[in-house]
């Protein structure tokens, strides 16, 4: 009869599952060609819903479609990507960072949902590309895992979280 009961328990609380959570999202970002790369944000809808609540509670969406707009607006004005010219001065006080438009993104809803940026022109001279995700910097303890997939090399991973400000650095 314990045993029974404890087996109970075990199926009825999951131990420790954070699948979908509102403090964990995913960010690719995917060399294509030409120097054209390829952007997605995959994270829960709810904490998604969350960072559109927060930044458009004087105009809350009433529609999916809505939902989708003030998403995209809030990535765009909180997301960048900035490259710097491998032919640029060492001087850093003459370096000048070029902000890269993340252009028209595509909303899929769901449990868990994504956001895509496709066809993102990278200048073919960028050495340093930094990428800045304020997007979530609102969700208490939330990180972000950065995956970067240039043509030809090997993938690279980055942990975005506050004690680094959201901001990855890595060169091409």
């Amino acid at each position: 009869m314990k045993l029974t009961m404890f087996l109970f328990f075990l199926l009825c609380f999951p131990l420790g599952v954070k699948a979908h959570g509102f403090d964990y999202s995913v960010i690719v970002l995917t060399e294509t060609e030409n120097n054209l790369w390829n952007l997605r944000i995959t994270s829960s809808l709810d904490a998604f819903r969350k960072e559109v609540r927060i930044h458009f509670s004087d105009s809350p969406y009433a529609t999916p479609e809505q939902f989708k707009e003030q998403l995209l607006e809030h990535l765009n004005s909180t997301l960048k990507i900035t490259v710097r010219d491998k032919n640029m001065a060492l001087d850093k006080s003459k370096v000048k960072d070029k902000s890269i438009a993340l252009g028209q993104g595509t909303v899929k809803l769901g449990h868990e949902a994504s956001v895509s940026f496709m066809q993102i022109k990278i200048p073919k001279q960028a050495s340093v590309i930094q990428l800045i995700n304020g997007a979530v910097k609102d969700i208490y303890r939330h990180s972000t895992k950065l995956f970067i997939n240039v043509k030809g090399e090997d993938k690279k991973s980055f942990i975005l979280n506050k004690s680094n400000n959201f901001t990855a650095d890595f060169s091409l």
